[in-house]
C-alpha cells in the first residue's frame, strides 16, 4: 500500500486479461451514523474507501489508432486555482513522482449513461454532475447519450463494435451488488479511470467508469435528497478525473462525503491541476 497524504492508493494485481488496461477505483460506503448532509433526520454517513486496481498497463492490439479526436491545443481552460482552505490528493502519480496522471486536455471526454436500472431523472442527474466537474477542471465532456451496455465488473476500454474505433466513453451506471460485487456492504458508489502508457512511459487516462448503487440512489431521490445524490455522482467523477480522498469534511472528496454543495476550494485546486494535463496525440 502506498500512502498518499490524506488518502491511500492500493495496488494489487487484478484478474483482468493481459490485454486489459489498469483501473483505479475509489468508492463510497454507507455507515451507521448521522449524515453530514442531513439537516434534521438521522441517516447513514458516507464513508469513502479506496478500491484495488489492476497494475498492468501498456498499449496492445486492443486499442484504437493513435490520435483519435485529438486537437492541436487544449479544448478548454482550467479556472485559476482559488484561495481558501482545503487540500487535495491524486489517485495516481507519474513515474517522476511530481505530476498526477490525468486526461488529455486536447480531447473531449465522452461519457454515456446506461439504461440498465436507470431511475427516472437519473440521466439528468449525471449530466448536471458532469457539467459541474467539467467547469471546475476545464476539461471538455461530450454526452454520447444513453447506452444499453450492461454493468460488468471488468469493462474493456476499447469496444469498437459498440462505440466505434475510439476509446470507449466514460460509463455511468446504476447497478446492483449482484452485477458489481464491489457495491456490496453498503457501498454507494465506485469510480475510477483506465490509464494507458505512451511510448515514453507517461500515463494518460483514456476512459473510466462510475458505478452507483441503484437502491441507495433510489432512496436518496425518493427522500427528496437530490443534492446528496448529485454529490455522490460528482464525487465519483472526481475519482474518474484523478482525485483521491481527503480527510477535510468540507471538501467534496472528503472520506465523509462533503457538504453536498459541490466542489470546495481544495477540490477545485486539485481539479485545476488535473485540467492542465499533457496533450498526447500519440495515444
Amino acid at each position: 500500500m502506498q500512502d498518499m497524504r490524506q488518502g491511500s492508493l492500493v495496488r494489487v494485481p487484478g484478474r483482468h486479461r493481459a490485454t486489459r488496461a489498469p483501473l483505479s477505483w475509489a468508492g463510497l460506503s454507507l455507515g451507521r451514523a448521522v449524515a453530514v448532509l442531513a439537516v434534521v433526520v438521522a441517516v447513514s454517513v458516507w464513508l469513502w474507501q479506496v478500491r484495488p486496481f489492476d497494475s498492468r498497463h501498456g498499449l496492445g492490439a486492443d486499442a484504437p489508432p493513435a490520435g483519435i479526436g485529438a486537437a492541436r491545443a487544449p479544448l478548454g481552460a482550467p479556472p485559476s486555482m482559488p484561495g481558501g482552505h482545503g487540500g487535495y490528493t491524486f489517485m495516481r502519480m507519474q513515474g517522476n513522482g511530481a505530476d498526477p496522471v490525468a486526461y488529455d486536455p486536447c480531447r473531449p471526454i465522452h461519457f454515456t449513461t446506461s439504461t440498465v436500472g436507470l431511475p427516472p431523472g437519473g440521466d439528468a442527474l449525471v449530466r448536471e454532475a458532469v457539467a459541474t466537474m467539467s467547469a471546475a477542471s476545464g476539461l471538455r465532456f461530450v454526452d454520447d447519450g444513453l447506452t444499453d451496455e450492461p454493468p460488468t465488473p471488468e469493462r474493456d476500454p476499447y469496444q469498437p463494435d459498440r462505440y466505434g474505433d475510439r476509446w470507449a466513453p466514460v460509463y455511468v451506471s446504476f447497478a446492483t451488488p449482484e452485477q458489481i460485487p464491489r457495491l456490496a456492504g453498503g457501498t454507494v458508489g465506485l469510480g475510477g479511470s483506465t490509464p494507458r502508457a505512451a511510448g515514453d512511459g507517461v500515463l494518460v487516462y483514456v476512459t473510466g467508469s462510475v458505478w452507483l448503487d441503484r437502491a441507495a440512489m433510489d432512496d436518496l431521490l425518493a427522500a427528496g435528497r437530490r443534492d446528496s445524490a448529485r454529490a455522490v455522482v460528482e464525487h465519483e467523477i472526481g475519482h474518474v478525473l484523478g482525485l483521491n480522498h481527503v480527510s477535510d469534511a468540507t471538501q467534496l472528496m472528503s472520506e465523509t462525503g462533503g457538504t453536498g454543495a459541490g466542489p470546495s476550494d481544495g477540490d477545485r485546486r486539485g481539479l485545476a491541476i488535473l485540467g492542465r494535463g499533457v496533450c498526447r496525440p500519440d495515444l
